[in-house]
């Protein structure tokens, strides 16, 4: 029985390749809120931000704002985008892509906005 080579061709060479890089550690300290902390501490989850390096070894961490409303949000489907509506804020984003070259824009804004606004005076 004739054994076959793992990685045949040029994968051999970028294994060869892959295996003489060498990988180094940098250490960066980071500020963090106390909110985050806490909750870092009191949930014990991934908290998810970015990371604004201030100098090459220090860095503040900011959190990534999350909507806590989302299960009092009501959406709708339109041709184009949606609406959605909260106890605070009504929403309406509308995208027509450019190769709809028979869709008239002002003609979209004008029928999905009333259909929209349909939409929020039936969910206040």
């Amino acid at each position: 029985m004739k054994r076959r080579r793992m990685f045949p061709g040029k994968c051999a060479k970028n294994l060869n390749f892959f295996s003489q890089i060498q990988f180094k550690t940098m250490e960066i300290k980071i500020q963090i809120a106390d909110s985050v902390y806490k909750a870092l501490l009191a949930g014990g989850n991934r908290i998810q931000g970015s990371i604004g390096l201030v100098s090459p070894t220090e860095g503040n961490f900011n959190a990534h704002r999350k909507s806590t409303d989302r299960r009092m949000t009501r959406f709708i489907k339109l041709a184009h985008g949606r609406a959605s509506v909260t106890e605070e804020r009504v929403s309406l984003t509308l995208r027509i892509d450019r190769k709809e070259t028979d869709i008239v824009p002002c003609e979209v804004i004008d029928v999905e906005a009333q259909e929209a606004s349909d939409f929020v005076y039936a969910n206040s």
